[in-house]
């Protein structure tokens, strides 16, 4: 009853957080990278890794995904109910993180209250992907150094007054082992869940060092600590090390991701701060990204300039450095050549930049805004733009569920239950396009099955290693590819074609001896809204 009454109001805060990672979660239609994923844990555990290196990620997410799938299956409350798990114990891993750091509990509850209701992150409780698992995990790396920092800095301190081993400082030190090893643990999931948080464990080890030289100096052998954790983290990546190299040599080889542009990063400040997408090409858009970009350059000017706790540096590394990580290898990868009927120059990069690979830093992004606003001086103030702005939130939600309108969007769901209906014994189902291959295939071995597995077409390509990562090559058998429409169907056979113009994707170039004979439509909400799944039903002549 005590730690009731004296956590009550995280508590509740987390039970709203919950509540709202747990509404609409289920109606949304599983998409292509959800369905990787529940595909991928369906192997045996050799056999995943094998196409795990096969493919663009680490494999952290992926253990603990089939270590939980033994417990709850892999249906679509259990794979989405991970996400929700980690999505909603990132409330009260803010909530420890700010008042750990910063040694103020209003600023922990208004950051974790703006953590639970934050669309952003919200939007991640609904896919079966790794990036609240993520988040939770950065946030406790960096958790469990600021706490061990501190305890060695407090013994330290002891032992220069010439006062070592007093009964605190034996305790302090037993305990600072134990932050050190949260922190390499931690730090090594990350490390092993998601490339981008290489750039997460940069900034926090980079913070670690910057609080070492602030305080130690040439001291170097308190330096020790955090070079024999960084050095721990580091050995926990090398098992992987070969298959990383493996997948970027893959991805230089099928390249998907489309240029960054100057309004990349301020796209990705309003998405954090404010919401949902938004159309970049209008200037009425662009003067709001403008002003939202230049609010928080000066909220985090604010932010520096009033926080008095070191800690402050981490957040700020801890947001910034994702950034600045993609800019520099975008800059890098930078090729140039004269094209065009007018030989005009053009300029392209390989972009590693995506909206949802800043999650992980849009947590410590939420922590700031929340210490700028607990922090102005006028209390009145303060509470009416946080009112505002979770007004703001709560607006956003609404509209993003409102948009998604699900009741008239089943996507494939309801394009797999129309097959499963309707597929009879001898009819195959072909897939126009990889982007719908994997999903379709687990609507269809877990909830409608159909008499004859699912065929992928491919045009002209019969084995695996013709396909490219992009395609999904990692999940890919031989036996799931159809080289062609005519060498599986026979006059008088009904077949089934699924295509999309999502991903790029173009009806079916079927023989001209198949005639249509009806076509339904699934509207979807992702990879986008206003996705369409196209099921067409055909008679061979």
């Amino acid at each position: 009853m005590n730690i009731l009454k004296k956590y009550w109001p995280i508590i509740v805060i987390t039970l709203i957080g919950l509540g709202f990672r747990l509404s609409h979660n289920i109606g949304i239609s599983i998409w292509h990278d959800e369905a990787f994923s529940a595909l991928m844990i369906r192997y045996g555990w050799g056999e995943m890794f094998q196409r795990l290196a096969m493919d663009v990620h680490p494999p952290m997410y992926y253990i603990a995904l089939r270590i939980w799938h033994y417990a709850f299956g892999d249906g679509m409350w259990s794979l989405r109910g991970f996400s929700v798990l980690f999505g909603t114990l990132t409330i009260p891993a803010v909530y420890l993180f700010v008042k750990e750091s910063f040694k103020n509990g209003k600023m922990a509850l208004w950051a974790a209250g703006l953590a639970a209701i934050n669309p952003f992150g919200l939007q991640f409780s609904t896919e079966a992907r790794m990036y609240t698992f993520g988040a939770f995990f950065a946030l406790m790396a960096s958790y469990f150094l600021v706490k061990a920092l501190r305890e060695q800095k407090k013994v330290f301190d002891d032992d220069q007054l010439n006062m070592p081993n007093l009964p605190q400082d034996i305790r302090l030190k037993k305990e600072l082992v134990w932050n050190y090893l949260g922190f390499v643990v931690c730090s090594t999931i990350i490390v092993l869940t998601h490339y981008y948080l290489l750039f997460t464990a940069a900034a926090i080890m980079l913070y670690g060092l910057i609080y070492c030289v602030r305080y130690y100096r040439k001291n170097y052998r308190q330096y020790l600590w955090l070079i024999a954790s960084s050095l721990l983290v580091v050995v926990g990546f090398l098992p992987w090390l070969r298959q990383f190299l493996g997948q970027l040599r893959s991805v230089g080889g099928s390249y998907w991701i489309p240029d960054m542009t100057w309004w990349s990063i301020p796209s990705t400040l309003w998405t954090i701060l404010l919401g949902f997408a938004n159309d970049t090409t209008k200037s009425s858009t662009q003067l709001w990204l403008v002003i939202l970009t230049l609010f928080s350059g000066y909220f985090f000017w604010r932010f520096v300039k009033k926080t008095d706790q070191f800690e402050k540096w981490l957040v700020i590394l801890a947001v910034v450095m994702p950034f600045v990580g993609s800019v520099l290898f975008y800059l890098k990868s930078i090729s140039c050549g004269h094209t065009g009927v007018n030989g005009s120059l053009v300029c392209h990069g390989r972009s590693l930049y995506q909206d949802r690979y800043f999650l992980f830093a849009a947590v410590f992004y939420t922590i700031a805004f929340s210490a700028f606003l607990s922090e102005l001086k006028n209390r009145v103030w303060a509470r009416v733009l946080l009112a505002g702005y979770i007004l703001l939130n709560l607006v956003a939600i609404k509209n993003y569920w409102a948009e998604l309108n699900l009741s008239a969007k089943p996507g494939m769901n309801g394009a797999a239950r129309y097959l499963g209906t309707n597929v009879e014994p001898g009819q195959r189902v072909f897939l126009g396009t990889s982007f719908e291959f994997f999903n379709y295939k687990y609507y269809e071995q877990t909830y409608y099955h159909v008499p004859t597995p699912p065929l992928l077409y491919t045009g002209g390509r019969a084995d695996v290693s013709k396909m490219s990562s992009v395609e999904g090559s990692a999940l890919l058998s031989n036996s799931d590819l159809a080289p062609s429409y005519a060498q599986y169907a026979h006059s008088g056979d009904t077949e089934w074609v699924v295509w999309t113009y999502a991903f790029g994707g173009n009806p079916p170039d079927v023989p001209g001896t198949w005639n249509k004979i009806s076509e339904k439509t699934f509207d979807d909400v992702r990879p986008y809204l206003g996705t369409t799944i196209y099921v067409d039903e055909y008679k061979v002549n």
